[in-house]
């Protein structure tokens, strides 16, 4: 599998994963289904998932995810 593919797949997963946790825990708290209960988890979700981070060497590119909670780079060769 290309590491581009694989890169973006693994981001997609991550920010799936979280969006769903965080959706079951607000519509814990929310009885009924609001902007709320959608709005939350996608914020939480495109703040706590990893980025893509691509970087353009002499050999072409990389393709690795850089974390909030950590400066390292997860590269993907």
């Amino acid at each position: 599998m290309a590491p581009k593919y694989k890169t973006f797949g693994v981001y997609l997963i991550c920010f799936l994963g979280v969006f769903v946790i965080t959706h079951y825990i607000t519509v814990g708290f929310f009885t009924e289904p609001t902007f709320w209960t959608t709005f939350i988890p996608i914020a939480v979700a495109m703040i706590v998932s990893p980025k893509p981070h691509i970087e353009e060497t002499v050999s072409g590119k990389r393709y690795g995810l850089k974390s909030l909670f950590s400066p390292k780079i997860y590269w993907f060769d």
